[in-house]
């Protein structure tokens, strides 16, 4: 039998890091044996679970198969493991430190075949050295310690490829996605999110998905019957947060600037504003204040919103902003002498990608100004979605590409991640899409400046009062 005795300190509270444990699935991030691990049985893990792993085993893969044998909520783990010709057995112990954890993981393995034991001696040290790397990327992982996302070559190449690009957006590059890890299902307990637009499609998704992982969601819908009636479906949804509703109608700064005020007066912490409502106007109207539909809703609200909640993000540091944009706003630059679309033809969808595109550039600015104050700024893009919206402004495209468009769940995944993982809290500024930072340009003439972004902040401050 061999034996492997660790013990680590991490960053992560009990709570937090039996989560992250528990779900066994996430030993692909910390194990370089595993190749991968699937739940095999639904659910949230409990004693029974099971697991299915493919390890890298003599310089070829095996599987395995994992059980959790004991469950004791935040103290102890065991898990019992079999494979072809050996069984494990993993324990695990975790013990408050600090403002962290000190865990203790104990793995025996037996070789249950003659050639196998009479191999032990001469494998142990491997095994051990293979162990040690483990547990200490282990510790990275629960002390936000791993590798940073970053912008690679090869997807910048391949968002710039035009046919890959755009399959990309589709329900096939959603599942083609290898980044899809696992959240521990407290990791959002006792962060407050103010989420907008979060009473259908793509918002009502994340909405869900948020209010599982355990946050406190403030949710702000323009309609009182339908925000008070999602409310409700979210409060019988199970999850350890509340929720509390806000209506107000984001088209008008006087709303959108009385919305800040009272988030900021009964909520003085904010973890989380995700500004995801928006909308695309076919034919170009007004609002009863006088600014063109499309800019007050796209981008004049979601700027006014962020600016008025400044003091609540910066009192519940670390936190997060996160712009929800569009794909479309990859055919469009920002024409800062046509913010409102007065002047030729009137397109909504011009009008929403240029308002989207100015969405991206507020990203990369307050990702600046607030790098040195605990909060980071991110937008992403959810790909094709199905969505109400999306059939009522662009009928003849939703019906050409019904069978390709995402879920509103599968929109809602990178919200939800850049909400609550840890790698999100170390970058900013950064465009998402499948939970990878993404090119913010593929075609000539839609690179804005830092200079032209300090212009539309300018015009910004002066159109929205």
């Amino acid at each position: 039998m061999l034996s492997l005795k660790e013990s680590i300190d991490v960053t992560f509270t009990p709570s937090e890091a039996f989560d992250y444990l528990a779900d066994f699935t996430h030993i692909e991030r910390w194990d370089p044996s595993v190749l991968t691990a699937r739940q095999v049985t639904e659910g949230l893990p409990q004693v029974g679970t099971q697991f299915r792993l493919r390890l890298l085993f003599g310089g070829r893969p095996v599987p395995m198969d994992y059980r959790i044998t004991e469950m004791a909520f935040p103290r102890q783990l065991v898990l019992q493991g079999t494979g072809a010709s050996f069984r494990a057995e993993d324990r695990i112990t975790l013990a408050p430190l600090g403002d962290g954890t000190r865990i203790h993981y104990e793995a025996d393995i037996v070789f249950e075949t003659g050639w196998g034991r009479k191999l032990a001696p001469l494998v142990a040290p491997l095994v051990r050295r293979s162990g040690r790397r483990a547990v200490q990327q282990l510790q990275q992982e629960l002390s936000g310690g791993g590798l940073l996302p970053r912008l690679t070559l090869a997807t910048r190449m391949l968002d710039q490829a035009i046919l890959p690009g755009l399959i990309g957006f589709t329900r096939l590059g959603y599942r083609l996605g290898k980044h899809r890890w696992p959240l521990p299902r407290r990791a959002l307990h006792g962060r407050t999110i103010v989420l907008t637009g979060g009473t259908s499609g793509i918002g009502r998704a994340a909405a869900f998905q948020l209010v599982r992982l355990g946050a406190d969601l403030i949710l702000v819908g323009r309609n009182r019957e339908k925000t008070e009636q999602v409310g409700r479906s979210l409060r019988a949804a199970g999850g350890s947060g509340k929720v509390a509703i806000e209506v107000a109608d984001l088209s008008l700064m006087s709303d959108t600037r009385a919305l800040a005020k009272r988030i900021v007066n009964n909520y003085p912490a904010v973890h989380v504003l995700i500004n995801n409502a928006g909308a695309l106007f076919n034919h170009r109207e007004k609002t009863v204040e006088g600014i063109e539909n499309t800019l007050a809703t796209d981008l004049l609200s979601p700027f006014l919103l962020t600016e008025g909640l400044r003091p609540a993000l910066t009192t519940g540091r670390p936190a997060r902003i996160i712009n929800v944009s569009s794909g479309g706003m990859y055919t469009r630059g920002i024409d800062l002498d046509n913010l409102d679309s007065a002047r030729g033809v009137y397109h909504g969808a011009e009008a929403y990608a240029r308002a989207k595109r100015g969405l991206v550039m507020l990203t990369e600015l307050w990702s600046e100004e607030l790098a040195a104050s605990g909060i980071s700024v991110h937008a992403m893009h959810p790909g094709w979605v199905d969505t109400p919206g999306l059939q009522q402004s662009l009928t003849a495209f939703h019906q050409q590409m019904r069978a390709w468009l995402r879920t509103p769940e599968e929109g809602a995944d990178t919200i939800t991640w850049l909400a609550a993982a840890a790698e999100a809290g170390r970058t900013s500024g950064f465009f998402w899409r499948d939970r990878l930072p993404r090119a913010t340009h593929v075609f000539p003439g839609t690179r804005a400046s830092a200079q032209e972004g300090r212009t539309l902040r300018r015009q910004l401050e002066r159109l929205s009062g």
